[in-house]
């Protein structure tokens, strides 16, 4: 299933992404623009540095978090594609408020897992 990103009334500062129809009440993952923008490129073999962008690293924090861990995978055909790289390159870096509590892990791991469920490979913190 492609990204969506969406704004939440709750949060208008901030950027939604899910790969689902929409976020989970009180788990809605937003992109995070504390840290960078990863790339995967190819020229010849996979790598980070040279060749052209075949899918980008994208790191995400989950609304109970203060800093994120965790990273989505989009490729390169995603509508998205171009749009997360614009979004970067406004935005990055910048400074993520402190939620008002914090969520356990456990909660912080399922809610990923049902937001990107086809993000398997990137399921474990970055």
């Amino acid at each position: 299933m492609a990204l969506l990103l969406l704004q939440l009334g709750a949060h208008p500062n901030e950027i939604a992404a899910t790969q689902r129809d929409e976020c989970i009440e009180g788990g809605a993952f937003f992109l995070d623009f504390s840290r960078p923008l990863g790339r995967l490129r190819w020229c010849g073999a996979w790598n980070r540095r040279l060749g052209v962008t075949m899918s980008l690293i994208v790191p995400v924090v989950h609304q109970g978090e203060g800093s994120g861990s965790r990273s989505i995978a989009v490729d390169r055909g995603d509508p998205y594609f171009a749009e997360l790289q614009r979004l970067w390159k406004e935005r990055f870096p910048r400074e993520r408020a402190r939620p008002s509590s914090d969520v356990p892990a456990e909660k912080v791991d399922a809610d990923f897992a049902t937001q990107f469920p086809d993000d398997a490979a990137h399921r474990q913190r970055a």
